[in-house]
This record gives structure tokens, C-alpha cells and sequence, in this order.
């Protein structure tokens, strides 16, 4: 499942939901957008909005944050930071839900929140589906 930016200036991006995630958690918890448009940016073809100024909010958060990590580094749902790869997991008929760690499998990367720090300084804001 993957999520695409489309901005008001630019080009889209695209993103898939074990980035995009984490991501929203930062959002809603550094109060860049409300919960409702929280449930609207993670559901697919739903429309969530951001405009510009929150846009550029979100850019100086995300840079902040940058500044405080490494190239190769992830944040995860709980916006700890770890420099442990992700898990390789194989999922067969046989897995039990119990064996999966969850928040391993859902992380913002060091690479994707510069892509995404930068496309909101360039996108004069943008919509989510």
C-alpha cells in the first residue's frame, strides 16, 4: 500500500504506508495537523490537505529532527530513533501474528524524511491520496 503527495508546485511523490506512518505520528504529535486530518493523510483516496503554511511547518520540524539523526538511521511509530536495520521477515501460511514485531515493520528512514522535509519546502502545500 503506498500513499501519493501531490503538491500545489512539483511533482508528486509517492510513499508507502510503512513510512508514511511513523511519519504521521510526528505530525500529529508535534501538533502540525489535527486527528482528523490524521485519519484522512493514512486512508487511502480519502484526500487529506495540507496547505502552505503548514507545509513549511512541517519542513522546519522535519529538518530539526534531521539534525539529530544519521544517514542510515530510522525513526519508529514511538519517534524513537534506532540504527538497527529492519528486520528480513518471510511470511508463510504458518506464521503466527505473535512471531511479527510490528514496529519493526513500520519506520520513517533517515532518506525519506529528507525527501519529505524537502518536497514541503517546494510543494506551496499538497493533498494525500
Amino acid at each position: 500500500m503506498s500513499f501519493i503527495l501531490v503538491p500545489k508546485h512539483g511533482e508528486d511523490v509517492q510513499i508507502n504506508a510503512w513510512n508514511w506512518r511513523p511519519t504521521l505520528e510526528l505530525l500529529l504529535e508535534e501538533n502540525l495537523i489535527s486527528h482528523e486530518n490524521y485519519e484522512r493523510m493514512g486512508a487511502q483516496g480519502v484526500g487529506g490537505h495540507v496547505d502552505a503554511e503548514t507545509a513549511d511547518r512541517i519542513a522546519y520540524v522535519i529538518e530539526r529532527i534531521l539534525m539529530t539523526m544519521k544517514s542510515g538511521e530510522r525513526m519508529l511509530p514511538d519517534l524513537t530513533f534506532t540504527a538497527k536495520p529492519k528486520t528480513k521477515w518471510v511470511i508463510t501460511p504458518e506464521t503466527k501474528p505473535d512471531e511479527l514485531d510490528p514496529v519493526d515493520f513500520y519506520s520513517a528512514s533517515y532518506e525519506w524524511l529528507v525527501t519529505f522535509a524537502e518536497f514541503c519546502r517546494r510543494s506551496g502545500g499538497f493533498e494525500i491520496w
